[in-house]
């Protein structure tokens, strides 16, 4: 009994001088302290991590705008450039030629809708005799003229193709001409009417290419797609050797005592390139001396 006394009290002895740790607490104590790193770590990572999120949400947001901007910045400048492109009006000296290039498939055109309306197309009668001086190409002079007589500009071709006829009957049946007087006709809306055309001469001069405005511009200005159809006009005929690459443009006014083509008109075409200031005053050459024509030449007989 003493023996086992003894050693139980020396057992007791050893675990006080060598206490054995408590796993316990160490477990706890690094669950607490591994909690407390945890937490404060997650919600200092949030912290963190929260800013860098907002950042790139509102990078992209920026990104996005910023190409919606160009975006419709190109479209709008593309748009522009190309009403650009059909708002401009093709210079006189460019090469024009008659085509189907207008939402009307009957009449050719030269262009921006300026159509050409033939003989038959407006009702021109056939005339006896036969016109016999033809028109040597390439012609050297423009010969600008108007109906006048206190004449109103024609607005469609119902009524252009009604003066047309009018005017080709008083041609013939009260001035005893043959055919209708000019080469061609233009109406206020731009359209071109073929009266004795390419290959004939006109009542005004055998070298000249005879161009009328329909109406009286004396009285009435004409419109901006009226000019614009003779000079689509001319330059298709530049463009087929039809008239001469430095051709004269004069006034009617310009050859003969005349008011033709009209005060209106005769200011529009004293701004075009081709303009010859011929016969103006007694020190400007009379027109068409230069090719051997007399003052009687502008006159005509047929």
């Amino acid at each position: 009994m003493k023996l086992l006394l003894k050693v139980h009290s020396e057992r007791t002895a050893r675990r006080r001088r060598t206490p054995e740790p408590s796993l316990a607490p160490s477990r706890d104590s690094s669950r607490i302290n591994s909690n407390h790193g945890n937490g404060s770590g997650s919600a200092h990572h949030g912290r963190d991590k929260s800013p860098s999120k907002r950042m790139t949400r509102n990078t992209i947001l920026l990104i996005t705008l910023i190409l919606l901007v160009l975006s419709t910045a190109l479209i709008v400048l593309y748009v522009e450039l190309s009403r650009s492109r059909q708002d401009v009006v093709v210079p006189s000296n460019k090469a024009i030629f008659f085509g189907n290039n207008y939402d009307h498939d009957t009449f050719p055109n030269l262009g921006n809708g300026h159509l050409v309306i033939d003989r038959e197309q407006w009702g021109a009668a056939k005339t006896t005799p036969a016109l016999n001086i033809p028109l040597q190409r390439p012609i050297p002079y423009v010969l600008i003229t108007h109906v006048g007589v206190q004449s109103l500009p024609c607005e469609n071709i119902y009524k252009c193709s009604i003066k047309m006829r009018t005017i080709q009957d008083s041609a013939i049946a009260e001035k005893g001409l043959p055919d209708i007087q000019s080469n061609f006709y233009v109406s206020d809306e731009g359209n071109i009417y073929v009266g004795r055309g390419w290959d004939w001469a006109n009542t005004y001069a055998n070298q000249t290419l005879a161009l009328t405005f329909m109406g009286d511009y004396g009285r009435f200005r004409p419109s901006a797609k009226q000019l614009e159809g003779v000079q689509f006009l001319l330059a298709h005929a530049v463009a087929n050797s039809y008239l001469e690459v430095d051709y004269k443009l004069v006034g009617q006014n310009q050859t003969k005592t005349t008011k033709s083509p009209g005060a209106y008109v005769y200011q529009e075409i004293r701004k075009w390139p081709h303009f010859y200031g011929c016969g103006l005053d007694d020190e400007a050459p009379a027109c068409g001396i230069e090719l051997g024509m007399k003052p009687e030449s502008w006159m005509g007989k047929q």
